[in-house]
């Protein structure tokens, strides 16, 4: 049975036994739904990170210091140069 909320409450409404007990249901159906949803979600984590690692190839975690004389022949697939600061700006 799916939560069915109760939204007409007013000050006076009296608190029974079958919203308590629909209260209880509710809670119990949510967390066991989260339970449901855990290795799933920890699935998706390890295949973002397996794709995030062979797209990247952990790139970004290293970090080179190269020194161009010329930029004469290089080739940026994705990136630019950042002529001010002059550094080669890959992503």
């Amino acid at each position: 049975m799916s939560y069915q909320a109760k939204t007409d409450w007013t000050y006076d409404t009296p608190v029974t036994e079958d919203n308590i007990n629909r209260w209880e249901q509710g809670i119990l159906d949510a967390h066991l739904a989260l339970e449901n949803l855990k290795p799933r979600l920890a699935h998706a984590e390890t295949r973002i990170k397996a794709l995030e690692d062979a797209l990247t190839n952990d790139f970004r975690d290293n970090r080179f210091v190269i020194t161009l004389n010329s930029l004469e022949g290089l080739r940026v697939s994705e990136g630019w140069f950042d002529e001010r600061n002059g550094r080669l700006v890959v992503r």
